[in-house]
């Protein structure tokens, strides 16, 4: 068939709101043939009169229907069919938008194979302001290219799990005839209509006939809004089950389901030709979902790194205080780059603002390189092939320029890395050089983060390309060293950074955490010489003229440093009854280890079990003066035993090894050897691995507290690790006690392991970290491999003695980043971005932690939105989070004040007393209800402690405040503090202050009467139903929220809860004439705030609610007393005058907007609240 074959297009319409878009888009195909065939529903006229208007300009028939009666979707869709004269029909929905060669591409799938009978692509959703939404599961796209489905196999597919990821019917394209032939059952299977994936019944019908095209580009935009019916349907959990149900019946029902096999594999074709390969269907969504999943939270994380108005104007008087922006010059290589990448970087860097303005862009390109149009660009055109002479020649023409950073056009700059960036040199006048954190960009969809740790030149000299790149410079010290290197071309950066390592041993370098740039990766294969004779060249200026580097994939360095000298090593294992490891260790270990200078040093320490002791003697005598045994009277702490035995050995070393390991590796030892006798390191450890191939020891991260601190616990050994960390020698801040290599003068110089202070554990993070307080390294090598047990668990005691001594330490590792999350074990995750972004380092603002109850009401007016209006207004600086943080975490942030709300569980109760015990900050603890009298109605007693008073006291005593939202719940609460303060709850005008007026119901109709709440409310409601009962035939009532089952029959409208954020238009939109707020008359309603009618007002609703303390504040609202004669009384009033109703609820909307907002001195009251006096 012609690719000129006609298309209809038919288009069911009802909604005109985003119809023009859709028409356009049609109007805009570029296949020759197409035909438009619109039913419309539209009762008003609109959507006819926008294709009139089109008409003209059409370049094809348009076939306009009005329907007599409205017909819905599947009714018109059908009728439209039927009008339809093409060979193929696309389908499209009066909300969606086809991408300009969406049906010229699917026309083309179609005729790509005549077993194809269902063309379809991926789809783009879109908001209602057409931004683009993230993937669900149905719309992650599996697979790599434009495929071809085989269509049984993938119908049973469906069957069984129900994902539709083929698309909605504005994705689809088929042949009019097929669709002729199924007639008016278009949604139906087994005479059943199928609700909710009606459109996979359709397809159904067709691919029991053929096969599926499916392309890789997206061509439609699917438009997801609240307004849908469709998607407010999607929002109530378990709306679609039971047509998911009659579909999956459905398809067996046809006999179309093939039960032999595994139906979640089905054979796809390259739609361009190849084999058919069977593809695991739902793994692959899954899959590619996960990863979809995991981008978007990358790509969140970097785009909440950025300051907000006020804090920007800190930020730039604080660049003032220091003279003005490190006058910065970056060196973009244009050379074989497009205009396209070199337009990207040049548009990341050239910001506005104070703070870039002493930043330059050097391009570096052929002479016919395009000028850029900003005075910061200048074009430096390249002068030989020699690219150290272009470089050096480049710098002496940056001669206004302090740094430099070299980039490849294409690069993208971060602006929150620049604004950092820029202070951090500002701050550090006498660095040499520097390097942030980066972006690699995979893929067009894909970044991977590389959060360095700080200088380590182990790991640099193991893993130069992601270590040796985008450095920055200063200028001046590069030059007078004579800038960079002729002989080393292809590592002209990663030599240099040597060069100033040997300098100075690194003491003049730094590290800005904090992702700078996106980069595409470094090529490993090119520049993979010339970075080896770079490492070679530092290595014999450093005095190892026999080094040999072995190159390992991916770029990797593994370095032999040629001592000619093996220094003796006394290996000290400490046995306590565990005769067949420490058997296996012993034997293992005298026939495998080839390193010769050693002794082993065997104590018992007072087993139980007499066979250890004669097994240990008769290893004595047969060891040729290598084995010594010594046995421990009285069983000590292991770290005590380890002292001991360390007084009797004759080695240079001492090698720390538990009795559970097992050497399998000749060399171990002489890895461990490689490193340890080098002149800066003190400590070296191994790698250690369980029998079924996971790491149980690759360094250890002190602040990473689940877990031990074990890094990379749990993964496989064979593994890369983040940045190659588990295929090179680095440096850590500790390494484990079970296999610990120290020079023995070091040991000595810390008088060993700290017995007393870590006898229940912690005392090799304590020794590693006492190390390194004298300029001692600690180091980890995978080379050295043993056979080693996961740790067990680290008591808590043991983290708490580390705590007391070492928390500043522990939060800021410089072997692992501040962006990095110490909440899962093994760590290298990507922690919070709020978390590790704090651009005002030096603190010209409180710092402020806050722990909301909850993400719903309470927890927004007490915690979120008073915190969001104080950091917005530039009043303080810090973060809100859920989850209470551990010691470590809460001392990287390092508050001033920390919020907790309504915390009275034992596990979080705990947590705050470590908080109590590890925190200098201020503490307080925020109150909104009266806990100890929950209604006996009430959702939530439950949830509370039996003995919640008690909870509550022990919270209090572990706070320096407590506030609370009223003056009732301060005097029900007296006693339990020394000092409550009384903040009142607020609105926060970002989310109240510009609701639309309230409509008046017309004359004649009945006025709309209703209440808002949640499902608490119980008791609340029961005051009313009699009330309402009474008063149907009078009133039209509304309830959104919560409505009991008893009052559904007199109330018109009920409508769900919404979202936080949707709640004050919800709310308006309710369009009420009178509002209610019946409270039960006990101590925990008595407590309460006056939210409820703050809420109402700022609606201009005027109100009727119960005579109770938290309505008592003045406000212009009618109190009643809780009588069915007071209620009905006052409602009627109301009624009774429209002019007085609507002046009621003028006059509480005045009264709210003018003195319950949270701003001027209302939000005031919250930071004075927070803080100490």
């Amino acid at each position: 068939m012609s690719s000129n074959a006609l298309v209809s297009i038919v288009m069911p319409a009802y909604k005109f709101r985003y119809f023009e878009r859709t028409l356009d888009s049609v109007l805009g195909q570029t296949h020759p043939a197409l035909e438009l065939v619109i039913c419309d529903d539209n009762p008003d006229g609109t959507i006819a009169a926008a294709v009139e208007r089109r008409r003209a300009a059409a370049r094809f028939p348009i076939r306009y229907q009005r329907n007599p009666s409205r017909l819905g979707e599947l009714g018109s869709t059908i009728k439209g069919i039927g009008l339809a004269q093409g060979d193929y029909v696309k389908f499209l929905h009066d909300d969606d938008v086809l991408e300009p060669d969406c049906i010229a591409a699917l026309v083309q799938a179609m005729q790509a194979s005549p077993d194809v009978v269902l063309a379809s692509s991926r789809r783009q959703r879109i908001d209602g302001d057409d931004a683009p939404l993230p993937d669900i599961h149905a719309t992650s796209f599996p697979f790599a290219g434009d495929v071809l489905l085989d269509g049984p196999e993938l119908l049973s597919f469906l069957a069984d799990h129900t994902i539709n990821f083929i698309g909605e019917p504005s994705c689809v394209l088929c042949r009019r005839q097929d669709l002729l032939e199924i007639g008016d059952q278009l949604m139906m299977l087994d005479g059943k209509v199928i609700h909710w994936v009606g459109d996979l019944a359709l397809y159904a019908k067709l691919l029991h006939r053929g096969n599926l095209a499916l392309l890789a580009r997206p061509l439609t935009r699917f438009r997801v809004t609240r307004d849908q019916y469709s998607q407010a349907g999607r929002d109530q959990p378990g709306i679609g089950d039971q047509g998911h149900d009659d579909f999956r019946r459905g398809v067996r029902a046809m006999g179309w389901y093939r039960g032999d096999g595994d139906v979640r594999l089905v054979h796809v074709t390259p739609l361009d030709g190849g084999r058919a390969e069977p593809v695991d269907l739902l793994q692959a969504i899954q899959a590619v979902y996960a990863r979809g999943r995991a981008q978007l939270a990358l790509r969140d994380w970097q785009a909440q790194r950025q300051l907000p108005p006020a804090k920007r104007a800190l930020f730039d008087a604080r660049l003032a205080e220091l003279g003005g922006g490190a006058r910065l010059a970056v060196m973009l290589d244009a050379r074989n780059a497009d205009a396209a990448a070199l337009q990207a970087s040049l548009h990341s860097l050239l910001l506005d603002g104070a703070a870039f303005a002493t930043l330059s862009v050097a391009v570096l390109g052929a002479a016919t390189a395009t000028p850029w149009p900003d005075p910061r660009v200048r074009h430096l055109p390249l002068a030989s092939a020699d690219e150290a002479a272009d470089r050096n020649a480049a710098l002496a023409e940056l001669d206004r320029s302090d740094w430099f950073l070299c980039a490849r056009a294409g690069t993208v700059f971060c602006a929150g890395g620049l604004l950092r960036l820029v202070l951090e040199l500002a701050q550090q006048p006498h660095g040499s050089a520097l390097y942030a954190d980066e972006w690699l960009a995979l893929d067009a969809q894909t970044l991977a983060p590389v959060l360095r740790p700080d200088p380590d030149l182990d790991l640099l000299l193991g893993n130069p390309l992601a270590t040796a790149g985008h450095w920055v410079f200063r200028r001046a010290l590069v030059q007078e060293l004579g800038g960079f290197d002729p002989d080393h071309d292809g590592a002209l950066e990663l030599e240099l950074i040597l060069r100033l390592f040997q300098r100075d041993a690194g003491a003049s370098l730094g590290h800005l955490p904090e992702p700078l740039l996106i980069a595409a990766p470094a090529d490993a294969a090119a520049g993979a010489e010339a970075r080896q004779r770079a490492v070679a060249s530092h290595l014999r200026a450093r005095g190892y003229a026999d080094a040999r580097i072995d190159a390992l994939p991916g770029g990797l360095h593994r370095i032999d440093y040629g001592h000619a000298q093996q220094a003796p090593v006394s290996i000290v294992t400490i046995t306590q009854d565990n005769l067949p490891a420490l058997q296996r260790l012993v034997v293992g270990l005298l026939e495998t280890t080839a390193y010769p200078a050693y002794e082993l040093l065997l104590v018992d320490n007072a087993s139980d079990a007499p066979a250890v002791g004669a097994w240990l003697q008769a290893v004595a005598e047969l060891g040729n003066g290598r084995i010594r045994v010594f046995a421990l009277e009285q069983r000590v702490a292991q770290a005590e035993a380890r002292n001991l035995a360390a007084t009797q050995a004759h080695g240079d070393y001492l090698l720390f090894l538990d009795a559970d390991s097992a050497v399998v590796q000749g060399r171990w030892l002489h890895e461990l050897m490689n490193h340890a006798q080098r002149p800066e390191v003190g400590i070296v450890g191994a790698k250690g691995v369980s029998a079924d191939a996971t790491i149980t020891h690759a360094g250890l991260l002190p602040g990473l507290l689940p877990g031990a601190g074990h890094a990379f616990a749990g993964e496989p050994m064979a593994q890369a690790g983040y940045m190659g960390r588990l295929q090179v020698a680095h440096r850590y801040s500790a390494v484990s006690e079970r296999c610990m290599l120290v020079r023995r003068d070091l040991f000595e110089r810390l008088s060993g392991f700290d017995a007393g202070g870590f006898g229940d554990g912690g005392a090799d993070v304590d020794l590693c970290l006492r190390a390194a307080a004298l300029g001692e390294w600690t180091l980890w090598t995978p080379e050295a491999l043993l056979l080693q047990p996961a740790a067990p668990p680290r008591p808590q005691s043991a983290d708490d003695a580390l705590l007391q001594r070492w928390l500043p330490v522990m939060a800021h590792d410089p072997a692992y980043s501040p962006s990095l999350g110490l909440e899962q074990p093994g760590g290298f995750k990507l922690g919070e971005s709020e978390f590790s972004w704090q651009p005002l380092a030096w603190k010209p603002l409180p710092r402020i932690l806050a722990h909301p109850g909850d993400a719903f009401g309470s927890g927004h007016y007490r915690v979120i939105q008073p915190f969001q209006a104080l950091a917005e207004a530039g009043q303080i600086d810090g973060v809100y989070y859920a989850r209470l943080l551990d010691p470590v975490e809460m001392e990287r942030i390092a508050p001033d004040a920390v919020v907790v709300q309504r915390r009275v569980g034992d596990v979080e109760l705990a947590k705050m007393e470590r908080m109590r015990r590890f925190s200098t900050a201020f503490k307080v603890y925020e109150l909104d209800d009266y806990l100890p009298n929950l209604p006996l109605k009430s959702v939530h007693r439950e949830q509370m402690p039996k003995d919640v008073l008690r909870s509550l006291r022990r919270a209090a005593a572990l706070v320096d405040r407590v506030v609370v939202s009223t003056p009732t719940l301060a005097d029900a609460l007296a006693g339990l503090h020394a000092d409550i303060r009384v903040v009142h709850n607020r609105l926060d005008p970002r989310m109240w202050g510009d609701l639309p007026a309230p409509t008046r119901t017309s004359a004649g109709a009945k006025p709309r009467v209703g209440w808002a709440g949640g499902a608490s409310h119980t008791g609340d409601l029961e005051l009313i139903a009699d009330v309402v009962q009474a008063l149907a035939g009078e009133v039209h009532w509304v309830f959104m929220g919560m409505c009991p089952e008893r009052l559904r029959p007199h109330v018109a409208e009920v409508h769900p809860g919404v979202d936080f954020e949707r709640y004050p238009q919800a709310l308006a939109a309710l369009r009420l004439d009178l509002a209610l707020a019946p409270l039960e008359d006990n101590l925990f309603n008595r407590c309460k705030s006056n939210l409820r009618l703050l809420e109402y007002g700022a609606c201009g609703y005027p109100v009727v609610a119960s005579d109770l303390p938290p309505y008592q504040h003045g406000l212009p609202a009618t109190l009643v007393k809780n009588r069915f004669r007071d209620w009905v009384n006052a409602i009627r009033m109301h009624l009774a005058d429209a002019p007085a109703r609507a002046a009621a609820g003028d006059a509480l909307h005045a009264a709210v907007r003018r003195d319950w907002m949270l701003e001027g001195a209302n939000l005031q009251a919250w930071r004075a609240a927070w803080l100490p006096d």
